[in-house]
């Protein structure tokens, strides 16, 4: 296998260990090639840039979902700087993607396990991306329309966004 095949099943994979290693016919000889780590980051980042170049009205909440699981998986400080850009140019078209956004920033917050975006950010030690990433996420959460069924969805999400300071 080349590495320019390697970085093609890469990306088919949606960057992930997970998918690979579960559905990847050629995921043993990938493994073998042990790429190093910092080439698999540059390969993700290049995916993560792809999936924010996509997103349009059309296509937000795939493209969205495919970035999140990147950042899920490689949560750079680089990274996490182009998801926050593409933050600022998602179309919320409808009313469940601001809800989504929201959960992936905060993560279904289990207090033993640091899995939420917003995490990440934190323990980039880059106050200023951690910053604006919870200033976003606060200012989201405040623009949701409510009704009686959803205000204790967004009750949950202002009590997990006090977690953070």
């Amino acid at each position: 296998m080349t590495q320019e095949e390697a970085k093609r099943i890469y990306l088919k994979n949606g960057c992930s260990a997970f998918f690979m290693a579960r559905g990847e016919d050629r995921y043993e000889e990938f493994r073998e090639m042990h790429i190093p780590k910092e080439k698999l980051e540059e390969w993700a980042t290049e995916y993560l840039k792809g999936c924010i170049d996509k997103i349009s009205v059309k296509e937000t909440r795939d493209n969205f979902s495919s970035a999140n699981l990147v950042i899920g998986e490689h949560h750079t400080r680089d990274n996490l700087n182009v998801f926050i850009d593409m933050l600022q140019n998602l179309k919320f078209d409808n009313e469940v993607t601001p809800y989504a956004v929201c959960y992936s920033i905060l993560g279904m917050r289990n207090l033993k396990v640091n899995c939420g975006i917003l995490d990440y950010a934190k323990e980039s030690k880059d106050e200023e991306l951690y910053r604006s990433l919870l200033e976003f996420t606060r200012v989201l959460i405040e623009k949701i329309q409510i009704d009686d069924e959803k205000k204790q969805i967004i009750d949950e999400m202002k009590e997990l966004l006090s977690y953070y300071k």
